[in-house]
C-alpha cells in the first residue's frame, strides 16, 4: 500500500514536472515569435497578418526566406489589387528631382490620397524609382551641347542597387499600402560635362537623399563663380526663384541695362540667405522669361544680371507642378 502511494505521488510529480517544462517552452516560443514577428514586420512594413503568414511557413529562425516570401506574395497581391484598383484616379502625390554632376532625373508618382503621399513607405518608393532614372543615364550617355529632356520607359526602368524592375516595385507597393499608383513622369534630364545641373523641391518634404513636393525645379548653369559664392548655393536660389516665380521660358536679357557689379548687390551674408527679407516692390509678376525676370532674393536686379554678376550663364531649366500637362495614360500601363 505504502508502494502504491509512492508510485502514485511519483507520477504526479512527474506530470507536474511536465506541465511546467511544457509552460516554458510555449512560453520561451511565444517570446521568440512575437519578437521575430515585430522584427519582421519593422523590415518590410508589410501587416501583421502577412508576417505571421510567413513565420509560420518558415520559423522565427529563419527570417531571410521569409522575407523573401513576403515581396513575392506582395507582387502577387500587387498585381491582383492593381488590376482590381487600376480605373480609380490618382490626384494625389509627389514630383520629385534629383541631381548629380550634369545629370539630372525628374519623376511623378500619383496616387489616390494624400494621406499615402505622406506615408514613408511611399516616399521610399518615389526614391526608388527616381535613382532608377537617374541610373539609367549611365545607359543613355550624355549630350555634345546643351540641356536635353530625355523620356524613360518604364519597362526597362531598373534599381540600380537590387536590380529589380520599378513597375515590380510600384506592383508591390499597391499591394502594401492598398492604393492606386501611377507612374506619370520619368524625365531624364542629360547636360555637356562643361555644365552643372541643380534640383529643387517645395515644400521640402522626401528623404535624406531625395528632394519631392509639389512642385520642383531643375536649372543647368555654365562657367564657374568668380566671386566666394557657391555656386551650389547659387543654383538653389535660381531654383527657388524659377518654382517661386513661375518662370515659363528662357527668354533674353534685357538690353540697355548694364550688369551691376557684384559689390553694388546686397551683401553677401544676406544673398545666402533662403529669402528675400525686404520689400518686393520691383518685381513684374507677368514677366515669365527667367533672364528678365526681377530675382527673386534681390528685386533690384534681374536674374539675368544677378549670375551675370557672379559670371555664370543659365543654360536651361525646367520646372514641373504636380499632375501639369499629365496624359491621361500612366507611362507604366
Amino acid at each position: 500500500m505504502i508502494a502504491s502511494l509512492r508510485l502514485i505521488r511519483l507520477i504526479v510529480l512527474k506530470k507536474s514536472f511536465n506541465r511546467l517544462c511544457s509552460a516554458t517552452v510555449i512560453a520561451s516560443t511565444g517570446n521568440t515569435t512575437k519578437e521575430a514577428l515585430k522584427e519582421l514586420r519593422k523590415k518590410t512594413g508589410y501587416s501583421y497578418v502577412n508576417c505571421r503568414k510567413a513565420l509560420n511557413e518558415f520559423g522565427p529562425d529563419n527570417l531571410d526566406e521569409a522575407i523573401k516570401w513576403l515581396k513575392k506574395r506582395a507582387i502577387q497581391e500587387g498585381w491582383e489589387k492593381a488590376a482590381k484598383l487600376g480605373d480609380r484616379p490618382t490626384k494625389q502625390g509627389v514630383v520629385s528631382a534629383i541631381a548629380k554632376g550634369n545629370k539630372a532625373a525628374v519623376v511623378e508618382l500619383n496616387c489616390e490620397t494624400d494621406f499615402v503621399s505622406r506615408n514613408e513607405n511611399f516616399k521610399r518608393l518615389v526614391e526608388d524609382v527616381i535613382k532608377a532614372v537617374l541610373h539609367a543615364a549611365d545607359r543613355d550617355g550624355t549630350i555634345n551641347d546643351g540641356f536635353e529632356l530625355l523620356n524613360s520607359s518604364i519597362d526597362c526602368l531598373k534599381t540600380s542597387e537590387s536590380g529589380k524592375l520599378v513597375k515590380d516595385l510600384i506592383t508591390e507597393a499597391v499591394g502594401k499600402l492598398g492604393e492606386n499608383i501611377t507612374l506619370s513622369r520619368a524625365l531624364l534630364i542629360l547636360a555637356s560635362s562643361d555644365i552643372r545641373l541643380f534640383a529643387y523641391a517645395h515644400p521640402k518634404e522626401g528623404t535624406e537623399e531625395v528632394c519631392m513636393g509639389r512642385y520642383v525645379s531643375v536649372v543647368g548653369l555654365k562657367g564657374s563663380s568668380k566671386t566666394n559664392f557657391p555656386i551650389e548655393k547659387l543654383g538653389q536660389q535660381l531654383c527657388q526663384h524659377i518654382v517661386g516665380m513661375r518662370s515659363l521660358t528662357l527668354g533674353t536679357p534685357l538690353l540697355g541695362k548694364k550688369t551691376m557689379s557684384i559689390k553694388e548687390e546686397v551683401p553677401q551674408e544676406d544673398e545666402s540667405k533662403a529669402f528675400y527679407d525686404g520689400e518686393i516692390t520691383h518685381i513684374d509678376e507677368n514677366e515669365t522669361q527667367l533672364l528678365r525676370q526681377s530675382f527673386m532674393l534681390n528685386p533690384s536686379q534681374t536674374v539675368h544680371e544677378y549670375v551675370a554678376g557672379h559670371g555664370v550663364n543659365i543654360v536651361d531649366f525646367y520646372r514641373v507642378e504636380l499632375s501639369e500637362n499629365v496624359n491621361e495614360e500612366p507611362i507604366q500601363s
